[in-house]
């Protein structure tokens, strides 16, 4: 399954727009953040998203970001 089925299934179930409720930053043992994982739930399961550093930085600075934003995102990596 890739983003665009994600997307798909999220527009049908009008979630698209709901915003993040779940998500972790990446940090290794020194400190150092690699990026936020984003977790979207679609039918009884939960999508893995990952947006590097220095990319996330944006997204969740203010406001929590979109499942839309994020799934959108030119560097959201789907993870297996």
């Amino acid at each position: 399954m890739g983003m665009d089925h994600i997307i798909k299934k999220l527009e049908k179930s009008n979630g698209i727009n709901d915003i993040v409720t779940k998500f972790t930053l990446i940090v290794d043992e020194n400190q150092l953040v690699h990026g936020a994982l984003f977790f979207i739930p679609v039918e009884n399961r939960d999508y893995k998203v990952m947006i590097p550093a220095p990319y996330h930085e944006i997204l969740i600075a203010d406001v929590p970001p979109t499942y839309k934003k994020i799934l959108n995102h030119k560097e959201a990596l789907l993870l297996k």
